[in-house]
């Protein structure tokens, strides 16, 4: 099967951090904020005789609330407009025993047998070649013929694996 895929830098901004905040670390961290927040605003309500918040928990607060979505924003405005990979068009071609894969400025070959894992999201699919590295296939310019064909291709591919 062969197609084309396109990831604009506000698809990738929104699967990158889709995928982040969707580790436990990461809701442990926002639900940690949350309860920060519900301390700070019942305290300054005076709704609750709650103790006053020092100067740590307004810190804490900013860094997961402020901090830590910038650098993660950053990080991934950096690393996709370093990638040529990233921002050109792909044409690939999704073969019984390997994913052909050819740029503008590179070309590969990955056996199916090499993949570390492949998910599917709502919106994606996500061919992981190792844990940090995936060749994103967005749904959306994908008509329900290509979907379905792409689910049975991966599907036949994990019952090798």
């Amino acid at each position: 099967m062969k197609l084309k895929a396109k990831v604009t830098i506000r698809q990738y901004l929104k699967i990158l951090f889709s995928l982040t905040y969707s580790k436990p670390i990461m809701i442990f961290l926002v639900c940690f904020a949350f309860i920060l927040l519900l301390w700070i605003a019942l305290y300054h309500l005076d709704i609750l005789n709650l103790p006053e918040p020092v100067i740590y928990q307004y810190i804490t607060l900013a860094l997961i609330v402020l901090i830590q979505p910038t650098v993660i924003f950053t990080t991934i405005l950096r690393n996709y407009y370093s990638s040529n990979h990233l921002r050109e068009t792909l044409d690939m071609t999704l073969a019984e025993n390997e994913i052909k894969i050819k740029g503008e400025s590179f070309y590969m070959e990955i056996l199916w047998s090499k993949i570390y894992k492949i998910v599917e999201k709502k919106s994606w699919f996500l061919i992981y070649q190792n844990n940090l590295s995936a060749i994103l296939i967005p749904k959306k310019n994908l008509s329900p013929e290509q979907i379905k064909q792409i689910q049975e291709i991966l599907a036949s591919v994990k019952t090798i694996k």
